[in-house]
């Protein structure tokens, strides 16, 4: 009898995603370069967060509709769920009418490129600027986004200030 707590089966999963990126990853690396890799791997990762950001949504009941897109609050719980998924720890934060703030504060894909020595190499600022926005856009259009604190920078957090643009 195979007797895996949910709590094991969770982290075989977290374990399962970052793994298979990673060897995804070296082996277009090992077959056409670093640039390449990181080119389809930004692809493969702004589909992906379109995708759950849409399943994501149905579960709730919210929709995601351009001409009508949710409100912060809303776009910081898509985007909580969109970091749990893979074990990132963030928290939102709604501070105006036209702001939030998303704080970091643990983030298992770069604790696996500092473990593996390639946390210099693999560009964590410029994988998040592209591929949130383009998350961002899927839950509403006229969403603006910066990075403002960084693990990679030597923070002690990663923050992003999410702005509606007027």
């Amino acid at each position: 009898r195979l007797d895996i707590t949910p709590q094991q089966l969770d982290e075989l999963r977290l374990g399962a995603l970052t793994a298979i990126d990673g060897l995804w990853f070296m082996a277009v690396e090992k077959k056409h370069g670093f640039d390449q890799a990181l080119e389809l791997d930004l692809e493969v990762w702004r589909d992906y967060g379109v995708i759950v950001t849409k399943r994501i949504s149905r579960m709730l009941g919210i929709s995601l509709d351009p001409n009508n897109p949710p409100d912060l609050q809303t776009t910081s719980l898509l985007m909580e769920a969109l970091c749990l998924i893979d074990g990132t720890q963030c928290k939102g934060e709604v501070v105006s009418d036209s702001e939030l703030i998303i704080r970091v504060s643990h983030c298992p894909w770069y604790e696996n490129l500092r473990r593996s020595g390639r946390h210099d190499h693999v560009p964590c600022e410029e994988i998040d600027n592209n591929i949130f926005r383009h998350w961002l856009e899927a839950i509403g259009p006229g969403i603006d986004f910066e990075i403002t604190h960084s693990l990679p920078r030597g923070d002690d957090h990663c923050e992003w200030i999410i702005k509606r643009k007027s």
